[in-house]
Parts: C-alpha cells; structure tokens; sequence
C-alpha cells in the first residue's frame, strides 16, 4: 500500500485546522477520525501549537510515523469549517484518500468570505460599540472606530509584507494611542482614554486564549501555555506600543514621559 497520500492528507487536514484559528484537540480528533475512514488502524495524533506528530498502521500492517511542522497562524474559520466538512465525508466513507486530498488542497487557498475593506469595516465598529460601553459621546465613538480602521489597515500591510504577528502588535498599540492623542490636541473635549480603550479592543487576542483555556481543560497542558503565553505576549506588546507612544506625545507636549 502506498502510504504517501494517507500520511499527506492527514497532515494537511491537521496543519489547516491548526494554521487558521482551530483548537488542538479539534485537530487531533479529525486526524483520528480520518485515519480511521481511510482504513488505517492504531491512528494516533499529537498536535501542539508549533507542529503535528502523527502514526498509523496500514493494511499491510506497517507503521507509519510522520511529523508536520506548523508555522502560519491565521483566523480563517471558514478552511477549519471546510476541513471538518471534508473529515465528515471521510468518517462516512463517502470520499476516499485522493479525493479528501484534492478537496483539502483547495481549502488551504481559500480565501475567507469577507474581504480586507470588511475587516477594517468591522474593526471600526468594534471599537464604535466598545467606545460606548466605556462611556464615550459620538465624538470619542468617531474618533475610536477611526482609530481602530486605520490601525487595521496598517496590519493588513503589515502581513503583505510577511512579518511576524510581534510587529503588528507592537505598531497596532503604538498607533492606538498615538491617533486619540493627536486628535485630542484638535478636539480638547475629546476622552482619550475612553477612545484608546475602544480602538484597541480589536487587537486584544481572545482567540489565543480562549484556545489556550479549552487546551488547558481538556488536559492539554503544553497547547494551553503555548497559547497563553503567546496571548500574554501579545496584550504585552500592545500595551508597550501604547505606552510608548503615550510617552512621546507627553514629551512633545512638554508633560514629561
């Protein structure tokens, strides 16, 4: 048996889930339950933030070991969605290996349903609804989604250029306070902290750590520090590119850092 297409489609069918915003335990249980559709027996799957171990014995009773390493993080829950679609079929027995593999190519290249003019869109009206929650009037609300649309557009550049998620949550702080201030120095009446407070909502990494709090109670210790930790160092950083740039406009008004 050739056991090439069986190694490949359970791994990409893991390392999809685990590149776009899926849980580790979600992809472990795909990868069993496709093993299993496929034929193979004793399937075995060990999956942490970084990488995807896998085993299996096929029908010519040979096993087969094979690791994945992951490397992309994404949020696009449509491909996690698609993938466990085509992890049904297989469970079912209704798609064989080449056909699962084919189908799961087309899901890594996916795009999401919403274009980047949405996401900037709904990062404006995130902040907008936060604002008010914290108390701001139309103005600090305008202000706040204005913010927050510009620093999401500035992260989408920031990913066409291929760095890591550490810059855009350095810049995304830096110009989340940095915007508020300078329109304050215009609009005096303007609340600041209220406005700061609603334009960085969008940044704060609620996925990371509601993976890394499902991963931790389900007994997955290393996911869920691996998650936690990178949620901790990401609200870390955002954090610093705020003080930072509060620091600046202090010093520039003659306030002090």
């Amino acid at each position: 048996m050739n056991t090439t297409p069986y190694m490949e489609t359970l791994q990409l069918a893991g390392k999809i889930i685990m590149e776009n915003g899926g849980e580790t335990y979600r992809a472990e249980e795909t990868i069993c339950r496709m093993g299993e559709g496929l034929g193979l027996s004793e399937v075995e799957s060990f999956a942490v933030p970084s990488g995807i171990f896998i085993s299996y014995r096929g029908t010519d009773d040979v096993l087969v070991t094979g690791v994945k390493r992951v490397r992309r993080q994404g949020r696009n829950l449509t491909r996690v969605d698609e993938t466990n679609r085509v992890s049904r079929m297989v469970s079912a027995r209704k798609m064989d290996c080449n056909e699962a593999l084919k189908e799961l190519r087309q899901i890594e290249t996916m795009p999401g349903p919403f274009g980047r003019f949405w996401n900037i869109a709904a990062a404006f009206l995130c902040a907008v609804g936060f604002s008010v929650l914290f108390g701001g009037m139309w103005i600090d609300m305008l202000i706040a989604g204005g913010a927050a649309a510009i620093v999401q557009a500035v992260s989408i550049m920031i990913e066409k250029m291929h760095m890591r998620w550490l810059a855009t949550a350095i810049v995304g702080g830096f110009l989340t306070a940095l915007l508020p201030h300078l329109a304050k120095l215009l609009l005096p009446a303007l609340q600041a902290d209220v406005v700061i407070a609603g334009a960085v909502m969008p940044l704060v990494p609620g996925l990371a750590m509601t993976n890394a709090v499902q991963d931790a109670m389900r007994g997955d210790m290393v996911s869920g520090m691996s998650h936690g930790v990178q949620a901790l160092l990401t609200a870390c950083l955002i954090a610093g590119g705020a003080l930072l740039s509060s620091g600046m406009i202090r010093l520039i008004t003659g306030g002090g850092f």
